[in-house]
């Protein structure tokens, strides 16, 4: 009782960036009733990015990148939905099931896994800054020199950049809470669909640039 009969079904990708084919199961979100709060996850804008790299830069921090993996599926499923099993389950074909994780074409999906990543980022000290909730911050301290700063984490739901004196630290204790694709810490390459490297001005000033 209070619970929604959904459908199912596969969906095959190809990814741009590397030509890596991908397999989805996602849900037919089309088809159940539409949600009376906020379903969707806000992404970082483009000026932020730009202004938190200025910063890193003027600050000499580091910038690492990391993509969460199946990043929807981490978050707690916020609506009560059930799905009769397909020939895609095998031996387990024909059997009723209570979806349980946020999969991908559910309306509420992005929402879950929004409100999911925020209580991961609150237990690390982080908080959302209120020009641009999707850019958290908390006060730190280098250790060589004293410095005081605050660290960032960009978000772009599940792409990850952290600006930090041990950025990749900081990516760790995330990796813990929420699994991070294999290989994908490290120097940031591609964000917000664009290329994006460290680069020294003429006059020997270093500089991140988007292109």
């Amino acid at each position: 009782p209070g619970y929604q009969k959904i459908s199912c079904h596969m969906i095959f990708t190809v990814k741009m960036e590397n030509f890596r084919r991908k397999a989805r199961y996602v849900a037919d979100g089309h088809k159940t009733e539409v949600p009376a709060t906020l379903v969707y996850a806000s992404v970082v804008g483009r000026e932020t990015v730009r202004i938190a790299l200025t910063i890193a830069a003027l600050n000499d921090l580091e910038v690492k990148s990391a993509d969460i993996e199946n990043a929807y599926l981490n978050a707690p499923n916020k609506e009560k939905i059930w799905v009769v099993l397909g020939p895609e389950w095998g031996a387990d074909a024909g059997k009723k099931a209570i979806i349980v994780r946020a999969l991908y074409g559910q309306r509420s999906a992005g929402a879950a896994y929004r409100s999911h990543l925020a209580e991961c980022l609150r237990s690390l000290g982080y908080q959302s800054c209120q020009a641009d909730p999707d850019l958290w911050y908390k006060a730190a301290i280098r250790p060589e020199d004293g410095f005081e700063y605050y660290s960032y984490l960009v978000v772009y739901v599940d792409d990850i950049l952290s600006i930090n004196h041990d950025a990749l630290a900081v990516l760790s204790e995330i990796d813990k809470y929420l699994k991070m694709k294999r290989g994908s810490i490290g120097d940031p390459d591609f964000y917000l669909g664009a290329k994006l490297r460290k680069t020294k001005l003429s006059n020997r000033v270093e500089a991140w640039g988007f292109s």
